[in-house]
C-alpha cells in the first residue's frame, strides 16, 4: 500500500479550491463531510505552493497531508513538460493510508491529472498508470473505512 502518491497537475489550485474538489468529490462518494477538517501550515497567506494541507475525518481518526511543489523543467519527465506541479498526498498507518487513496483519486480527478506515480506501486507496476485505475481501490476502501450502520 502506497505512502505517498503523487501526480502532475497543471497549476496549483486555489485553498478555496482545493475545499470545493474534496466536498464535491465526498458527496459524489456519498461520504459525509460533517467531521472533515481541510487546514493549512501556518504561513502569512493560503497560497498552497509553499504549505502542507492537512486533512483529517474527525469521526474516525483518518488524516493525510497534500503537497503541492514545482518540479522545474530538468527533473520533470519528458511526458510532464506541461505539467509542473507535483502533488503529494501522505500518511501513516493502514487505515490512514486508504483514506489517503480516496484523497488522492479525488484531487487527481478534480484537479485534471495525467497520470498517477505511487511509491509502492499500488497498482502493482513499475510506471505510472492512469487516474481511473484507483477507482476499485477507493470503492473498496470505502467499505472498509466507513461501514453501513445496520
Amino acid at each position: 500500500m502506497a505512502n505517498k502518491i503523487m501526480f502532475p497537475i497543471k497549476e496549483c489550485p486555489s485553498f478555496e479550491r482545493l475545499v470545493d474538489v474534496i466536498v464535491d468529490g465526498f458527496d459524489e462518494l456519498s461520504l459525509s463531510t460533517q467531521q472533515l477538517t481541510v487546514g493549512v501550515s501556518a504561513k502569512k497567506s493560503i497560497d498552497l505552493s509553499d504549505k502542507f494541507v492537512f486533512i483529517q475525518d474527525h469521526a474516525y481518526g483518518y488524516f493525510c497531508w497534500v503537497s503541492f511543489s514545482y518540479f522545474e523543467p530538468e527533473v520533470r519527465d519528458e511526458d510532464d513538460m506541461d505539467w509542473p506541479i507535483m502533488t503529494g498526498v501522505s500518511t501513516r498507518g493502514e487505515m490512514s493510508q486508504k483514506f489517503s487513496t480516496i484523497i488522492a483519486y479525488l484531487l487527481a480527478k478534480y484537479l485534471a491529472a495525467r497520470v498517477i506515480y505511487d511509491d509502492s506501486y499500488l497498482v502493482q507496476r513499475k510506471d505510472f498508470y492512469p487516474v481511473d485505475e484507483l477507482r476499485p481501490f477507493v470503492e473498496q476502501y470505502i467499505k472498509e473505512l466507513y461501514p453501513v450502520v445496520s
